[in-house]
């Protein structure tokens, strides 16, 4: 069994809140207290929000009809050694495509043969701004494939979705790209200046049947 050593470990998570990430025209969560400490003697809270809200993982099943939901999710894929695609630094609305990766493997970039891969794009610090699900930074089919190509079993990124802020005009080739391969998809992850090249990862979707997302915690072991 392979092992590894880390010293601290760092949430890539956002809260489940009303503030809480997410793409229009998604509701935000809502909490509601069904017994408290002075009326009950105890504390309990029940919520109502999609399973694409906040830091969230997308299957197969949100495209595709016979493909897997949140509770078939191979366990394999949900841990493992990562790379962080730093491809920050660009505008607004910018679409990740192939020369975009191209050019962050050609500046000594290297996946590694990792098989998990965070794509960085710096909206974490727009999270707030309008921009953040109105004109936040994605890929286009074309920069999916070439992740893809490099045989990753899960994509991460802390845009409010993997797709371009064109991609729902052009049928959501991102989402198709990653999904009719089996990719599960990460989005509105958070904290990724905190990591470097390369660390060990483990993302913990709820085990929701029939469900084409789900809400997950995050983390990486540094």
């Amino acid at each position: 069994m392979a092992q590894f050593e880390y010293t601290r470990i760092v949430d890539l998570s956002y809260p489940v809140d009303a503030d809480a990430p997410r793409e229009m025209p998604i509701g935000p969560p809502k909490l509601y207290h069904t017994a408290t400490m002075q009326k009950d003697g105890y504390f309990e809270s029940r919520i109502d929000l999609s399973g694409h809200c906040s830091t969230h993982i997308d299957t197969p099943s949100l495209m595709y009809r016979d493909g897997y939901s949140a509770e078939g999710i191979d366990v394999e894929r949900l841990a493992g050694e990562a790379a962080l695609v730093d491809v920050s630094g660009r505008a607004l609305g910018s679409v990740l495509d192939t020369e975009a990766f191209q050019a962050w493997e050609d500046a000594g970039g290297d996946l590694g043969g990792r098989r998990i891969a965070f794509v960085k794009t710096g909206m974490e610090a727009h999270f707030g701004e309008k921009a953040y699900n109105h004109n936040w930074i994605g890929l286009n089919g074309d920069g999916a494939q070439w992740l893809v190509d490099r045989e990753i079993q899960l994509v991460g990124i802390d845009s409010c979705a993997i797709e371009s802020v064109w991609g729902p005009r052009d049928n959501f080739p991102a989402h198709h790209t990653f999904l009719r391969n089996g990719i599960p998809i990460v989005e509105n992850l958070r904290g990724l200046d905190a990591l470097p090249d390369r660390f060990f990862t483990v993302v913990s979707p709820m085990k929701l049947s029939n469900s084409s997302g789900s809400p997950a915690r995050v983390f990486a072991f540094l």
